[in-house]
């Protein structure tokens, strides 16, 4: 019990840590733990443990908000490090797909058991689909995340697969979860989706590739108002050009630093 005890601290304290981001980077402790869904002594238990770690810091002028601190800073820096090559060869083949759709566009890859935003193109239109960089999200919601669940191996795929299905209500969301809708995937490198990351919302997605195999999922969505039958397959020809062409950008960079 001691144990469970632990890992469920454990948690609370990461989502503590996580809701800081770009959309409110700075949080008072009692709406952390409104936010977080923990007693106000424990949210100050927190804060204290991060601020000890240097992950948080008083804000500037207003010691009642917390903000990341610097070790944070550092930890973000050496996680967008890792990602450089990645989005050196895609950045270019994202903001094209961005201008051919005039939609939002993304670049998301694996992190653990959820795929994570690493770059986007945001659309001009005053309404679009607002991801923020560093979002984390289920790997089975969204037409980016099933194309990185599709290429995981068999069995961790359905160890993934045995936790999430008795989960969901939606039949059109547990058909797209099946093992043959995630080979198909698989086979053709892209895929479709309809009210999943939100209600109203159509989005495709395209695998990345390297010599390894899939590494990052390129992608767009918008209002299914926006999306007519023509426009969707204009759409999804697009992701698929942006896709192959971020490939083989990132096979061309690979070889010349070989």
């Amino acid at each position: 019990n001691s144990r469970r005890s632990d890992g469920s601290s454990g948690r609370k304290l990461l989502r503590v840590l996580l809701a800081f981001d770009a959309a409110r980077p700075t949080w008072t402790v009692a709406d952390l733990a409104a936010h977080v869904g923990v007693p106000l002594s424990s949210a100050y238990r927190y804060i204290t443990l991060l601020r000890e770690e240097g992950l948080v810091e008083p804000a500037p002028g207003n010691d009642s908000l917390y903000r990341l601190g610097a070790r944070a800073t550092a930890v973000g820096r050496a996680a967008a490090d890792t990602d450089t090559d990645l989005l050196n060869a895609t950045r270019s083949h994202l903001q094209a797909l961005r201008d051919a759709t005039d939609e939002s566009a993304i670049l998301m890859r694996r992190a653990g058991d959820s795929v994570v935003c690493i770059d986007r193109a945001e659309s001009r239109h005053p309404v679009r689909l607002q991801i923020e960089l560093g979002q984390v999200m289920p790997t089975h919601v969204g037409s980016a995340g099933r194309i990185l669940l599709a290429a995981l191996p068999a069995e961790r795929r359905t160890l993934y697969l045995t936790d999430v299905l008795p989960t969901l209500a939606d039949d059109r969301q547990v058909d797209a979860l099946m093992p043959e809708a995630l080979d198909r995937i698989v086979d053709t490198g892209w895929t479709e989706s309809f009210d999943e990351f939100d209600e109203g919302v159509w989005g495709c997605a395209a695998a990345i590739t390297d010599a390894t195999g899939v590494v990052a999922a390129i992608g767009t969505a918008g209002p299914v108002y926006r999306f007519d039958e023509p426009a969707r397959w204009a759409a999804i020809a697009a992701v698929r050009s942006a896709a192959d062409g971020a490939s083989n950008s990132l096979r061309a960079a690979s070889e010349l630093s070989s």
